[in-house]
């Protein structure tokens, strides 16, 4: 192979990731740290492909991503839809509570790819998602940083959740009462007939 033909194939990797991206309504910012594409070409790239295709309905976000995480663990809901994401990046490898943070991500297309495909799974899987692109951007990056949010599994359901490191006292799991409500709404089994 020659060396322009890997040059170009890396080119090619890095728009069609911003592409991907970009149809997630990510923020420039996020974009650019992952494909190392500057911010001009990726305005370009939404202005020719996105912004004129009635089709497309992509919004661009503007401002910086979120840094907040009380949103993602405010409510028992958002806990639990976070602990879905969270167990995708573990499968995906985009975060490892054994050796944090995990791997590098700046310019690291597959990582990039990896976690288009998490937020995706994400989306199909959980009913009525609320967790934009951003959000879980946040999410992966503050549970990289290992400074606000972390991860526990429940003793009593062995469910992994996520909790507010800074809060006293701790979350208890959010798991728990969910499993038990819908264990109280299952019919009881209908008695054996004797005869």
């Amino acid at each position: 192979m020659r060396t322009t033909d890997d040059r170009y194939r890396g080119e090619r990797e890095r728009f069609e990731l911003a592409m991907r991206m970009i149809r997630h309504e990510a923020r420039t910012g996020t974009i650019r740290y992952v494909t190392g594409l500057s911010d001009d070409r990726i305005r370009k790239l939404y202005t020719s492909y996105f912004k004129f295709d009635a089709r497309a309905k992509v919004r661009r976000r503007r401002g910086k991503t979120p840094t907040q995480i009380t949103p993602l663990i405010r409510t028992p809901a958002r806990t639990l839809e976070s602990g879905v994401f969270v167990n995708l990046l573990l499968a995906n490898r985009l975060i490892s509570i054994d050796e944090p943070p995990g791997p590098a991500l700046r310019g690291s297309i597959e990582l990039g790819n990896r976690f288009c495909e998490c937020y995706e799974t994400h989306n199909r899987v959980v009913p009525k998602p609320t967790l934009s692109f951003e959000w879980a951007w946040n999410l992966m990056s503050a549970i990289r940083r290992g400074d606000e949010i972390g991860i526990d599994r429940c003793e009593h359901c062995a469910t992994a959740y996520l909790y507010d490191q800074l809060a006293l006292p701790r979350n208890p799991c959010p798991a728990c009462p969910t499993l038990q409500a819908c264990a109280s709404d299952l019919p009881t089994e209908a008695a054996a007939p004797t005869g």
